[in-house]
């Protein structure tokens, strides 16, 4: 993955670590410094955020082996400066099976949290040392422990896209269709989402990003189930472009250029030989023009690897691997033939045609 650091894998499960990590750890040195503080102490910091993030990891990874074994492959594993995130192909519809796969990331925490606890009662921990507030040998296991609790505690809020806003969402899916269930655990975050934004104003500015940061992921759940949900007994042929700007794949930049500013088209098929052999993006045509010049050839920077789709495919199976493929056009195809393209941007707009059409 680009600007990411590839730590290793584990049942098929990639790793990766974003750079911005790297300015958390610069942060906290320089601040630590900046005050004075004794370089050892600096070092066992560093080292306790390392472990914590340790702890996120295997948090992900509950999530990701819980939902292998619904034959949910997870594409990796990805650790920012706020925390991780598991890329799931999808997430269970089956209510039970969403359950495990979002309950098991918490699970992980609270079991870390409770080996640790043994380990420090067996070593005779003394509670006193934490009066200092000081992270060094003594303590280190103890803020450890207490922070895999406030991580288990804290993703288990009832709202998305913490894992409590998919629990909720399971539960209530049991006895509700998903879509009315989703909204329901959608309207809860977002009433959580105020209430921290409002509580944070007088009291801690962290909550109303916390509170925001719900908010939104909250109204994207509901927004992505509900076409999720609405695309269901459709197939591809249903949302089929039969029409579409088409370049030659010798043809310079300019040209690409030309159509991208004289139409509302921000994709084009590519075509040799009147075949139609892959795609151009307009992010790869302002990337081309910023590398090169607009006479190189569009073949030097279009896609010819295709998300190939067969026509009779259900709709919404087919927007689901776009979405995880990170794939705005497909190629449609039927009895090995291209007969056209299905593009995102299409989908949302056969959802609202047929949103009207049914009211």
């Amino acid at each position: 993955m680009k600007l990411s650091l590839y730590l290793g894998s584990y049942k098929n499960v990639k790793v990766f670590i974003h750079w911005t990590f790297s300015i958390l750890l610069l942060w906290i040195i320089i601040s630590n410094w900046r005050q004075g503080i004794p370089a050892a102490d600096i070092g066992w910091t560093v080292l306790f955020v390392l472990l914590l993030f340790v702890c996120v990891v295997l948090h992900e990874f509950g999530h990701a082996l819980a939902a292998q074994r619904y034959g949910i492959q997870t594409k990796d594993i990805i650790l920012y400066p706020i925390g991780g995130v598991a890329r799931l192909e999808k997430i269970p519809e089956d209510p039970k099976q969403e359950l495990w796969v979002a309950i098991a990331g918490p699970l992980v925490n609270v079991f870390i949290f409770l080996v640790l606890s043994v380990v420090l009662t067996f070593t005779g921990f003394n509670l006193e040392s934490l009066e200092e507030l000081k992270i060094n040998p003594s303590t280190i296991l103890m803020y450890l422990a207490s922070a895999n609790l406030i991580l288990a505690v804290f993703n288990l809020i009832p709202a998305f896209p913490m894992d409590g806003g998919r629990i909720l969402r399971a539960f209530l899916a049991i006895r509700l269709p998903r879509a009315k269930a989703t909204q329901i655990a959608g309207g809860i975050g977002q009433f959580l989402a105020i209430f921290f934004v409002f509580f944070g104003l007088f009291n801690n500015p962290i909550l109303v990003l916390i509170g925001i940061f719900i908010f939104l992921g909250a109204s994207a759940e509901v927004s992505h189930t509900q076409q999720q949900s609405f695309l269901k007994g459709y197939k591809v042929k249903d949302a089929i472009m039969m029409r579409f700007p088409i370049l030659a794949f010798d043809a310079p930049l300019s040209k690409a250029v030309e159509k991208l500013l004289n139409s509302q088209a921000t994709h084009f098929v590519i075509v040799k030989d009147d075949v139609a052999v892959g795609t151009l993006s307009r992010n790869q045509i302002i990337q081309g023009l910023k590398e090169n010049d607009e006479m190189l050839p569009v073949e030097k920077v279009a896609d010819f690897s295709p998300l190939k789709i067969e026509t009779e495919q259900d709709l919404d199976e087919a927007w689901r691997v776009m979405m995880t493929k990170n794939k705005k056009v497909a190629f449609i195809i039927e009895n090995g033939h291209f007969l056209g393209i299905l593009d995102q941007e299409n989908i949302s707009e056969f959802v609202m045609v047929k949103s009207a059409l049914s009211k």
